[in-house]
């Protein structure tokens, strides 16, 4: 999970909310024969730079991509509040493994990100209201990256040190608590995500092991332009860890924000 920024009002859902402020989310995604929601698909994950933004599986096949209500769109509880059409409580996600074969990666062991959030939500493990139990990638900083890498398994872990990182509230004790039930929350140490984030690894090594051989010692600058220059490569929290200081540094360099 990486920081989000969403682009400001107006767009095609908020002017849709203005003139239909009590209107549903099926209302909307049906409007105009479905084209506005699709263009409000388009524009969160070009934002997002295709990726999702829980697991940052990149997502370009367009029937993958889905659009996710961080707060349930199901909460009525505050009727000057409309969830169902709040542009700021919209993310882009993936299918959240419900699409990959079941032999390899059985289910609901591999599911990840919305759907397993959903899943725990249905065996009454995770509340519905969900804030405060896992981060929002809306709501976090573009600096430091929230995790560490395990490089043995691929795993994502919880940092020692989180002094410097300001959070939104939360229901636990520490940062770290909060990062460790996040990853629990959303799966995302499920075999499927650890061997994508390890075949990174493997490349990566052997981009280092290339540099190495022919004595280049900049390798590791090249790496930092070539994954960060554009939005943005996948599992980038993966990539950002890996290089450390110099993805940092180069992210600075480009001012970046999430």
């Amino acid at each position: 999970m990486k920081k989000i920024n969403k682009s400001l009002p107006p767009n095609l859902l908020t002017n849709y909310a203005l003139q239909h402020p009590t209107d549903n989310w099926d209302s909307f995604r049906n409007s105009n024969q479905s084209n506005d929601y699709k263009q409000i698909k388009v524009l969160t994950f070009t934002e997002q730079g295709s990726l999702c933004a829980f697991c940052e599986n990149q997502v370009l096949e367009t029937h993958k991509q889905q659009l996710e209500h961080f707060h349930p769109k199901s909460d009525k509880t505050n009727p000057n509040h409309n969830w169902d059409l709040d542009w700021e409580n919209i993310i882009g996600v993936c299918p959240g493994g419900k699409d990959v074969n079941k032999t390899v990666h059985p289910l609901p062991a591999n599911l990840s990100c919305d759907a397993y959030k959903d899943y725990l939500i249905s065996i009454k493990k995770l509340s519905e209201k969900c804030e405060g139990y896992l981060f929002n990638p809306l709501h976090v900083s573009a600096f430091p990256c929230l995790f560490d890498f395990d490089k043995r398994t691929g795993e994502l872990k919880p940092k020692s040190d989180y002094s410097d990182i300001e959070v939104e509230t939360h229901q636990y004790n520490s940062i770290a608590e909060l990062v460790e039930k996040t990853i629990e929350y959303l799966n995302l140490n499920c075999d499927r995500l650890n061997q994508q984030r390890l075949e990174v690894l493997k490349l990566y090594n052997q981009e280092i092991a290339k540099a190495r051989k022919n004595n280049d010692k900049t390798i590791f600058v090249k790496l930092a332009q070539r994954w960060f220059q554009n939005i943005w490569p996948s599992f980038f929290s993966t990539r950002r860890i890996l290089l450390g200081n110099h993805a940092e540094n180069y992210l600075i360099s480009i001012n970046y924000q999430g």
